[in-house]
């Protein structure tokens, strides 16, 4: 049963329209986690400057 899963797994990587809108995802996704990331960071370390 594992090995079902591994060849629907390799099969999909294997899928242009599934690498192609999971590549899309990921870029879209990341790209803005990251800015939220570094804008909370960027809110945070004014703030400390202010209070100083």
């Amino acid at each position: 049963m594992p090995y079902d899963y591994y060849d629907l797994f390799v099969k999909q990587r294997n899928n242009k329209v599934f690498t192609e809108t999971s590549n899309i995802v990921r870029q879209k996704i990341w790209r803005e986690s990251f800015d939220v990331v570094k804008s909370q960071e960027w809110e945070e370390l004014t703030e400390r400057i202010r209070k100083n």
